[in-house]
């Protein structure tokens, strides 16, 4: 009956818990404390609790993110920030690792954007960057297998063919890309 406090039924037409929304909202701050995350993956973390309602779950997180405390934006930032400091890799593949894990694709590309200015990075500076260390893994190899383990380890990183090309000319002159 609506009015008297009583839970509302619901979506599967079990009472709802009246203690569960503060359960999970304890539950989503935790996990904002420890890290930034963004709306889907808190969400998704939340529903993997035995018994929470997904209605229960919407409504904290909608909570959440209309008082900001839960950020997609911020949420891309951080990984970007990270992604480029830790392992760096190619925009295009950042930017779709966050749209995988829940991000707007226009959101992850402006925060990546955003991401690479801070850091004064760009997809060229990146490869270079990855390429000079990966040198020291390669070395003793033929000059053709030098220049297709630093190729094939520079896509696996996101790079398009025409900045692998670009790089391994750069760093590995001596070799014809075409060589076996």
């Amino acid at each position: 009956m609506p009015g008297n406090g009583a839970a509302d039924p619901g979506a599967s037409g079990k009472p709802r818990d009246p203690e569960a929304l503060d359960r999970i909202r304890e539950r989503a701050l935790r996990l904002l404390a420890r890290r930034e995350h963004g709306v889907k993956e808190l969400g998704d973390k939340l529903m993997r609790r035995a018994g929470t309602h997904p209605e229960d779950v919407r409504e904290v997180v909608q909570g959440l993110a209309d008082r900001e405390l839960v950020s997609d934006r911020r949420y891309a930032e951080a990984f970007a920030r990270d992604a480029v400091r830790l392992k760096p890799r190619a925009r295009r593949l950042l930017v779709g690792e966050l749209v995988g894990r829940g991000v707007p694709a226009p959101l992850a590309g402006r925060s990546v954007d955003a991401v690479f200015a801070e850091e004064e990075v760009d997809d060229a500076a990146l490869a270079r960057r990855l390429a000079e260390a990966y040198l020291p893994r390669i070395a003793g190899r033929t000059d053709a297998a030098r220049w297709r383990r630093l190729a094939g380890y520079l896509q696996r990183r996101g790079f398009d063919n025409e900045r692998i090309y670009e790089v391994c000319s750069a760093i590995l002159p001596e070799v014809d890309a075409g060589a076996d």
